[in-house]
């Protein structure tokens, strides 16, 4: 008679884990109501889950080899809890070094040292809970191991209210972390709530029907778009293990896999994949839509020189060209300002009244996207007047108006340039200060700042008119000036403590994140009338042409889809911003004209005189729009804006805003003057206009967006004024 198969505890590990596994993938499907979605995530949960137990296990058969010999009880503990948290060290890992690839995390203390002393520190907590642990379960009642089983569920909600509230929508890594932490959580409940033995042989077959299933999933899941949307808007525990799986699965390492829905076509090679700019007629797909593009209809051509020149010469133009070529230039840029709070349309506008006069008097450009969700790519590009901004760029915007006579300044918070970088920003700036927005504690916004943007920008204006070259220099005679002012406050709606002073004197905006943010923008409207008062004392405001922008838009909590803030995504209340001109003796006005941050540079050049004091540049000359002018000098209607960023991109062609999610393989196209909350997807209803739009994500350069050390380390390369051409 046959023997009945050994019966094992390492075997119930690691069944345990497969069953936690499926249950929590069940409960993440159950909250999506999707059985399509469900049939992949609770397979991809228990695999992961039987990954996670056979490393326990084997830890645990590890550890009866090294306990064979009598031990003492304690060390026997020690040693075999120490043995079975050690793979924690592959999460812990790689998850500690991503905390600390910010700009922020790096300046904490320590900072070099804490991706390697954060894993053997939770090593070491895990060891301890473990001990802990088994001796609870070894006492044998129901109380002990009731606190056991508590102490495990109080964990896992813990880690859970963390990703939440704590990472939000960052720190991918981390959010893997989480996903993997809980399935073996989840495994431990299981091991605890019910114990057994298994035979070895079940244990076998219910891993082969695991991986027979996972491997189904992984072909034929996810196929569908809707699916695919549905899981990374949600962005839950599912989200992060399919992009864990697809990350591990991509073998060309290009971001994208043929797997789980990925959409990668060529997994061998890296220049194929979703969201590739496919260059038309090659033969060849670049970005896996499944043909080959094609040429899209070629732009309208720019006015011609003459065009333009038998325009600037009209007695009215002239007229006022000759005036601004001898102007001054205020730059107010606010950070994270959104355009629809200060819309003409804008409910309760009036709570702002200072900026609400200033864009009323001047011409306020309603149809401006940023490059960018991001300060990064976003405020290179006003500077660099460059698509790509990373590329070596031979002038500089302020480089340019220093060769126009003017002095130079800007008042930078020093966040500001923790993200940006320092080199672009300060080339061609006679004067630099830095606005410390954190007093308390290091690189921690902690007060309202704009009182000393202003300050600064006052101060370095001052010095032009008054002649001041530098210490121990003799004041020349008073110089024309260019100062730029960047308002944070806006930025740290989330982390300020906001006065009631500023809270009550606004419209609540119907949330506590809108509240926060109303209140912050009203001192930055105090701090900004104070600027405009000091350039009337100071008799400047009827010459100086003041530029008034945001470098992008914020979230603000009201949509599921969008980042906690801002960055990552391409969506319209990140990208959609200000743009407005205030030129003395042009009267002010909205226009339509679709622009972006691109065109700054050209324009302030253009109304000062040097139109070529800074080439090649990739924006527009918004002059003709600025004076309406006629519309063949002006944007056309249907140019396209393209946005770059980490996770999406977009091309907003007016109405009409495209959003490319390569890592999902995913497209939509929202009308955003009939849909302004982006709720209809139109993609599948017009795929032609949805493929002719796509196809304009090619008419730029593509941006390289890396924010990690080595990517600001590398933009700063970039950044450093090129050596001089060789004369021929």
């Amino acid at each position: 008679m046959a023997s009945a198969p050994p019966r094992s505890s390492h075997a119930w590990t690691l069944l345990a884990q497969v069953i936690g596994g499926g249950l929590l993938g069940l409960i993440e499907a159950a909250k999506l109501r999707s059985a399509t979605v469900g049939v992949v995530l609770v397979p991809l949960f228990a695999l992961t889950g039987l990954i996670a137990g056979a490393l326990i296990a084997g830890a645990g058969r590890l550890a009866d080899r090294v306990l064979a010999r009598p031990t003492p009880a304690w060390r026997a503990d020690g040693i075999r809890a120490a043995l079975v948290a050690a793979p924690s060290l592959l999460i812990t890992g790689p998850v500690a070094p991503s905390l600390f690839a910010g700009p922020y995390a790096q300046t904490l203390p320590l900072a070099s040292v804490l991706p390697f002393l954060l894993p053997v520190v939770a090593w070491g907590g895990i060891t301890i809970a473990i001990v802990i642990g088994r001796r609870l379960v070894k006492r044998g009642d129901l109380v002990s191991r009731a606190i056991a089983i508590l102490a495990v569920a109080g964990l896992l909600g813990a880690i859970l209210f963390a990703k939440k509230r704590v990472l939000g929508t960052g720190y991918p890594e981390a959010q893997t972390a989480v996903a993997l932490t809980a399935i073996v959580l989840f495994g431990v409940l299981v091991q605890q709530v019910r114990r057994a033995a298994p035979s070895k042989l079940i244990a076998a077959a219910t891993a082969g029907l695991v991986i027979g299933a996972t491997v189904a999933a992984s072909v034929r899941g996810l196929t569908l778009a809707r699916d695919r949307k549905l899981l990374a808007d949600t962005r839950g525990l599912g989200y992060d293990l399919v992009e864990w799986w697809r990350g591990i699965l991509d073998l060309d390492r290009d971001g994208s896999s043929p797997w789980l829905g990925g959409g990668d076509c060529d997994d061998f090679d890296g220049e194929r994949r979703p969201g590739k700019i496919d260059t038309p007629e090659d033969g060849i797909d670049q970005d896996c839509d499944g043909h080959d593009a094609k040429p899209p209809p070629p732009p309208p051509a720019p006015p011609s020189a003459n065009d333009l020149a038998t325009w600037r010469a009209l007695p009215a133009v002239k007229g006022v060209l000759d005036r601004t070529r001898t102007m001054n230039v205020v730059l107010i840029s606010v950070d994270a300002l959104r355009y629809d709070l200060l819309a003409p349309d804008a409910p309760h506008r009036d709570d702002f009244p200072r900026l609400r006069k200033l864009l009323d008097d001047s011409v306020l450009f309603t149809r401006a996207v940023s490059p960018a969700a991001g300060t990064d790519v976003s405020l290179s590009t006003l500077v660099s007047g460059r698509s790509d901004p990373f590329q070596p760029v031979e002038r500089t915007l302020w480089e340019a108006l220093q060769t126009l006579g003017l002095r130079t300044s800007v008042a930078l918070p020093s966040e500001v340039t923790r993200h940006v970088g320092e080199v672009l920003v300060h080339r061609g700036m006679d004067t630099t200060r830095v606005v410390h927005t954190d007093w308390a504690k290091a690189n921690i916004g902690d007060h309202i700042s704009g009182g000393t943007t202003t300050a600064e920008g006052v101060r370095a204006i001052d010095k032009a008119l008054s002649g001041f070259t530098g210490a121990n220099t003799p004041n020349g005679p008073p110089r024309r000036f260019a100062a730029w002012v960047h308002y944070f406050d806006v930025h740290e709606h989330h982390q300020l403590e906001v006065p009631d002073a500023l809270l009550t004197r606004v419209h609540d905006g119907g949330s506590e994140a809108v509240h926060r943010y109303r209140a912050l923008l009203l001192g930055v409207d105090a701090a900004i009338g104070k600027l405009l008062d000091e350039l009337a004392a100071r008799d400047q405001l009827a010459s100086t042409i003041i530029v008034f922008l945001s470098d992008h838009g914020e979230a603000l909590g009201e949509d599921p889809r969008l980042p906690a803030t801002h960055g990552q995504a391409a969506y319209p209340p990140l990208v959609r911003i200000p743009i407005a001109f205030h030129i003395p003796g042009v009267p002010g006005g909205v226009r339509t004209d679709p622009v972006s941050l691109v065109d700054i540079a050209p324009t302030l050049l253009a109304l000062l005189g040097g139109p070529d004091a800074m080439q090649p540049l990739d924006g527009i000359d918004l002059v003709p729009a600025l004076l309406d002018g006629p519309a063949a000098l002006r944007p056309a209607p249907n140019r396209a804006l393209i946005v770059h960023e980490e996770k999406q991109k977009a091309v907003v062609e007016w109405p009409y805003h495209l959003v490319l999610r390569p890592e999902e393989d995913l497209v939509e196209l929202y009308n955003v003057e009939t849909d302004p909350t982006f709720t209809k997807d139109l993609s599948a209803d017009d795929p032609a206009l949805t493929a002719r739009l796509r196809a304009r994500y090619a008419e730029v350069p593509e941006v390289r967006i890396d924010r990690t050390a080595a990517g600001r380390a590398w933009r700063e390369a970039q950044a450093q004024k090129p050596p001089p051409r060789a004369t021929p």
